[in-house]
């Protein structure tokens, strides 16, 4: 059924800052701004409060490390909470007797982040599982974090030493390296993960993974842009949000892509421990067909095929290495296949970027499957171009106190680089999509 507002999506129902030591009530009337942040290439959610305290003039008491905690719902009763820490105060401002300032608030762990440096080795002996690495060591032992911890398994064991790093660069570390364990023939496995935290934890899973799930249709949220469905009689079987307003930021990016070898590319390699050298070559071609991608097979864009027949090489990248300093391994000794696929692969992911925006239920978060349909034209024919099924890469919310709504606007990412020729709608016109 569509999601159509007709009272506000906003309830404030808790907002709670501890000043010296002593919880302080922030009122619904107080709050004249909130911005709340998730990104899939972000360690942490990020909270933005602009509040007035005229009255009571707390916020000249407000220094930093104080504790936030949140919770606030749609008209569906659909919940979000939190606990956050204010790391800024900006804007402050006291102008015909009224104060106004804005509590910039970050995750606890990201604190601790920044303060944690660690120069230890892990994975001693034989290594260990990198999934291993990142749930138990990392998160649960060194950063201690009361969030829920999502790792998908990864298939390699790895060994390294962290030279004063934190926590979270270690994590980012390890995502390039970690090759999914979803395939049993590991000539098929694709390396790269990406790790991020939304609002139910941290999530520590493979690119592949994404797409894997996209494919066997495990969507969370399925939106409809291009025509107005409130005059359409909806069937109530069928969820649908309504999209304001669409735009296509990026679409492949020929030019970025040629200059970081998305196209061809090679990588010499240079290795200190035996003086090795070794050459890898990447077409496309050959690692599009094999790589899983969200929306299946695809109709390629037409320029595909000049780098079918160029083998020339768009960029040349060298990399100095040092294996002695990993434990031997099975994937160890393709380390430079596996980092150059890593890149390659993650571009991939990011290959189109689409912004939505809508005001309604708050349950999209960072990491979910969507499905987009969208229509252009006089006709409203369906855009084979710009539908399919994406990744919430990126969710920011906007409540100001003169509007009463909250909006959304969701960043989306597919590796889908052409046509997409089926979805999950057999009749793709307006009136079909709603039977």
């Amino acid at each position: 059924m569509s999601q159509v507002n007709t009272t506000s999506n906003f309830r404030l129902k808790s907002l709670i800052v501890g000043i010296d030591g002593e919880d302080t009530m922030v009122s619904i009337n107080q709050l004249l701004q909130l911005r709340y942040i998730e990104d899939i290439k972000s360690a942490s959610t990020q909270i933005f409060i602009t509040i007035t305290d005229t009255a009571e003039g707390s916020l000249s008491k407000i220094s930093g490390m104080e504790p936030v905690y949140i919770e606030f719902e749609d008209d569906k009763e659909n919940k979000f909470s939190n606990d956050f820490i204010v790391y800024d105060v900006q804007g402050r401002m006291i102008k015909d007797g009224k104060s106004k300032g804005t509590l910039c608030c970050c995750s606890p762990d990201l604190v601790n982040n920044a303060a944690t440096k660690v120069s230890r080795r892990f994975g001693t002996g034989g290594g260990k599982q990198i999934d291993k690495i990142v749930g138990e060591d990392i998160l649960t032992d060194i950063l201690g974090t009361a969030r829920e911890i999502f790792v998908e398994p990864t298939k390699n064991k790895f060994s390294f030493i962290s030279a004063y790093w934190s926590p979270f660069t270690i994590i980012q570390y390890l995502a390039s390296k970690a090759i999914t364990a979803k395939d049993k023939d590991s000539q098929n496995a694709s390396a790269g993960y990406a790790f991020y935290e939304n609002a139910d934890g941290y999530t520590f899973q493979s690119y592949d993974k994404f797409a894997h799930d996209a494919e066997n249709d495990k969507l969370d949220h399925r939106f409809v842009g291009g025509f107005e469905t409130a005059d359409i009689k909806p069937n109530t079987n069928k969820e649908y949000i309504d999209v304001n307003s669409l735009t296509v930021v990026e679409n492949g990016d020929i030019l970025m892509g040629l200059n970081i070898g998305s196209y061809n590319s090679k990588v010499m390699t240079f290795d200190m421990m035996d003086n090795g050298y070794a050459e890898s070559n990447f077409n496309i071609h050959k690692y599009y067909n094999s790589v899983p991608k969200m929306n299946g097979d695809v109709t390629l864009p037409t320029y595909f095929e000049k780098f079918k027949k160029n083998q020339v090489p768009t960029r040349i990248m060298s990399k100095v290495m040092h294996t002695a300093l990993y434990t031997e391994g099975t994937f160890t000794k393709d380390l430079t296949k596996v980092l150059a696929q890593s890149s390659l692969r993650e571009k991939l992911f990011y290959n189109k970027k689409v912004e939505i925006e809508f005001i309604g239920i708050l349950t999209p978060k960072v990491g979910q499957i969507a499905e987009l349909t969208t229509y252009k034209g006089r006709d409203r024919t369906f855009d084979a171009e710009n539908s399919g099924k994406y990744v919430i890469g990126r969710v920011e919310r906007e409540y100001i106190s003169s509007n009463s709504n909250m909006v959304t606007k969701l960043t989306l990412y597919t590796d889908s680089a052409g046509q997409v020729t089926s979805t999950s709608h057999k009749d793709n016109t307006q009136n079909g999509l709603l039977k």
